[in-house]
Order: structure tokens, then sequence, then C-alpha cells
């Protein structure tokens, strides 16, 4: 078979391209072994070709990285979900309102036992009373420009999402256990939730919760909150 000039001059073009795609596709140490390789033959064997096969190579690189991201991109997701939740151990509910009042209306144990928590792999979700503001201003926590879950998140070192404040006037136990019984969550309180006046408006909640045992009391051991 007879090879043209115009045929044969294009055959060191098109076995780097090979080699680079290889790599490209591959990536790692292996894109770097291709990369090397083909640099090394063209400067030997058509130093002019390499401005093309960058252009070529940078073509290249953007199909295959769209055809990964194609083939992965739903894969992705999945597997950031599972990592996440083998990571957590859950979500537990703070009663925090109650809790700060086993400890004198100090934040620092409170927020000593939420980071124990989370140290432990759990997700803490704290509901605090409005009239947290009292204790708040009083101690002077909150900055004049602030509300009380931005200066509770701040203080608390934690994420807004993570933080329930209950409206001017009401408590936050209505949120708390209806939160906890709509997700099944476990609740560490002092309180029981089973009073049939102040309570009245939760009671079955409070009782599903009870039943299934995500009701945890929470109580003081050596001046430490503690799960009992």
């Amino acid at each position: 078979m007879n090879w043209s000039a115009a045929e044969t001059g294009h055959l060191p073009i098109i076995f780097s391209l090979t080699v680079l795609v290889i790599g490209l596709y591959f990536r790692g140490t292996i894109l770097w072994a291709s990369v090397s390789l083909v640099l090394c033959f063209l400067l030997v064997v058509d130093r002019e070709s390499i401005v093309t096969l960058v252009v070529y190579a940078f073509s290249a690189l953007l199909v295959i990285a769209g055809y990964r991201r194609i083939r992965f991109g739903l894969a992705t997701p999945q597997i950031v979900n599972q990592v996440s939740s083998e990571a957590s151990r859950g979500e537990i509910v703070l009663d925090a309102n109650n809790l700060l009042g086993l400890v004198d209306w100090e934040i620092s144990p409170l927020r000593a036992f939420v980071n124990e928590l989370e140290a432990d792999g759990f997700s803490v979700h704290l509901f605090f009373d409005h009239n947290i503001y009292r204790l708040l201003k009083k101690n002077n926590l909150i900055k004049p420009t602030e509300t009380i879950p931005m200066a509770l998140c701040r203080i608390m070192e934690m994420n807004r999402h993570k933080l329930t404040v209950s409206k001017k006037g009401h408590k936050a136990d209505a949120l708390l256990v209806r939160h906890a019984d709509r997700n099944k969550l476990t609740v560490l309180s002092n309180d029981r939730f089973n009073k049939k006046s102040e309570d009245r408006f939760y009671l079955d909640a409070a009782a599903r919760l009870s039943k299934a045992d995500l009701i945890k009391r929470v109580g003081l051991v050596d001046g430490k909150l503690t799960v009992m």
C-alpha cells in the first residue's frame, strides 16, 4: 500500500491524539504519563504539531468531561447523601429553655452539651422560647442590630436552620413536639410534655413520642448536662 506524504504527515498527530485521549479518559497517573510520552514524541518527530495537538486535546477534554458528567452526574449526589447519612447519627431535638433552667440560665453548659452531641455524630436542633430575649439582654449577649435568632446562632455557633425561636408571647414546646413527632426524632428535655392544661394542644403528639421512647430526660451530673 502506498502512502502519500500528506497522509504520513498526519500520523504523528493521530498517534499523539490517541494516546492523549486515553490518558484524559483514565486521568491520574495515566494522564501524566500519556502527556509526557506525547510531548517527547512530538519534540523528536514533529514539533510543529504541538500547537495543533493542544487545540485538539482541549476539545477532547471538553467532550470527555461532558460525557463523564452525563454518565456519573446522577450518581454523585446519591454517593454524597450516602456518605452524609453514614457520618451522621441522626437529628436530636433539644428543649433549650428547659435545659438552660437546669444550669441556672448559663449558656456555656448548654453550648458544651451541644458540642458533645455533635462530636458524637448527632445533628442538633435547638428550640428556644421567645422570652430568651430577656436573658440575652440582661447579660449583654445581643447586639443592637441583631435579632434573637441571629444572636443565638452567633453565641451557639450554629446555622440558622438548626435553631428555632417561638413567636413573641408563645413557648416553643408546641413547635418542638410537632417537629419531633412529624420526623420521629429524639427529644432531650427535663419535661415530659404531659400536662393536660399547658400541653393540651400537642398531648397526642407527645404521647406518641413517649410511647416510642423518643423523649429522653436530661439531668445534671457533676454540673454537666447529661442524658439520663
